[in-house]
């Protein structure tokens, strides 16, 4: 039997109850982060206690990446605003509808930024992480998103009464673990190739360093990079013309490449048709092509995992008369600072073909390069194998998502095995 809420159909034995009846009885459960002017530039230090932003949201479970940091002093005195181990977290301006955990095992606390906002529940009512998951999937995203002002930035009206008012599906905590064990089994699985994708890149960077830096020998020719590799500039089809788009080409935008940097690109948001392809200046690159961001977000760079094209605020790079596609790649990541410096001297953040003529280097023979290719061949092949496993996870877990957390797939378990 089933019942109907505003969020979709749940089992008639999982109760539904707002935020404020699931939060810990801690004053500062639900709050915000601090106003603008608490938190500026020159607050910021080497190291301290993590402030989280928008782009240490942008992971699979856990906020993460790169922080900036306060003083304990300073998060002291923002201490409404300060987080703990497996708080979560969740932006009410900007990018509507992230979501994301406080870890253990790195930081004692965190401060949230002005954009966000911080929610302790009590465990002995509701797992945090089951509640991670719920606001992950579509019934989550809708509480949240029904909430967005309509007018100017994207923003949660009235952010800490509107979550204190968001309705969950509250099933026994048992299950609610039970339901946590298959989805973080999978997280944790993808979690442990993208680590292992890291250390795979690492060690290649490495090779690329002792081979071409460390072991670089005086009477190596000096060169400009674009006698290695060719650039090729992207286009768009016309928006306004349906038939060039959803088709089964994938196009690459810039948010495409920062979602895969320094790793493969296997599939894009948007798509094109033959149509489009024919009737734009996009290009179709080959598989194992580099893409980088020109403009936006520059110097960021990915790997095709197959023939894709690209837009205008991108290039796309390719081996010049040989076909060492990883040490071109593995060549861009070593040169990418460099390109990033001559872009910042310009009016605008651009990487352009002027920007790549300033970069020379000294490099051997043609052979010499071919036989560290056929080095590190194998490392990228299995960085190819465990996105292609990533991938498949990741469709497995998004499929499994709506399913567990409406209960229409239900777990098998006894309270035995679930620990409380």
């Amino acid at each position: 039997m089933r019942q109907q809420t505003e969020f979709g159909e749940i089992p008639v034995d999982w109760q539904v109850k707002k935020i404020i009846d699931i939060k810990s009885d801690d004053k500062r459960a639900i709050a915000m982060g601090p106003f603008g002017s608490n938190i500026k530039a020159d607050n910021f230090v080497p190291s301290g206690v993590p402030v989280i932003r928008g782009t240490n949201m942008n992971y699979a479970k856990y906020v993460d990446g790169n922080f900036v940091y306060l003083t304990d002093e300073k998060a002291d005195e923002l201490i409404g605003s300060n987080c703990k181990p497996d708080d979560l977290v969740f932006t009410h301006r900007g990018t509507i509808g992230q979501v994301a955990l406080i870890p253990h095992n790195k930081y004692s606390r965190y401060v949230i930024s002005q954009s966000g906002m911080k929610l302790t529940v009590n465990q002995s009512i509701v797992n945090s992480e089951f509640l991670f998951y719920f606001f992950k999937s579509d019934y989550g995203q809708y509480q949240i998103l029904k909430y967005e002002a309509q007018v100017g930035v994207p923003s949660i009206s009235n952010p800490l009464t509107s979550l204190k008012e968001m309705n969950v599906p509250v099933p026994l905590l048992t299950e609610q673990k039970a339901i946590v064990s298959v989805l973080s089994s999978l997280d944790n699985k993808i979690d442990l190739l993208h680590r292992q994708n890291k250390t795979l890149e690492a060690m290649a960077e490495t090779l690329f360093r002792q081979w071409f830096v460390e072991e670089a020998q005086d009477d190596w020719e000096e060169v400009n990079v674009l006698n290695i590799f060719s650039l090729v500039g992207g286009g768009t089809p016309k928006t306004s013309i349906d038939e060039y788009w959803n088709g089964n080409i994938p196009w690459i935008s810039g948010g495409d490449i920062s979602q895969s940097h320094k790793g493969f690109i296997s599939k894009t948001e948007k798509s094109i048709t033959e149509l489009g392809l024919k009737s734009s200046s996009t290009k179709l690159l080959p598989k194992l092509s580099t893409i980088i961001s020109a403009r936006g977000t520059v110097g960021r760079y990915a790997m095709l995992e197959q023939e894709m094209c690209f837009s205008q605020s991108n290039y796309g790079i390719i081996p010049k008369g040989h076909n060492c596609y990883y040490f071109v790649y593995l060549l861009i990541g070593f040169i990418v600072d460099e390109l990033l410096a001559a872009a910042y001297g310009s009016v605008f953040d651009t990487i352009t073909t002027r920007t790549f003529e300033s970069v020379d280097l000294k490099l051997p023979e043609m052979s010499e390069i071919i036989n560290f290719e056929a080095t590190v061949i194998e490392h990228f092949k299995k960085k190819e194998l465990n996105s292609r496993q990533i991938q498949t996870l990741e469709k497995l877990r998004d499929t499994l998502l709506p399913k567990l957390m409406s209960g229409e797939v239900r777990v098998n378990y006894t309270p035995e095995e679930i620990k409380q």
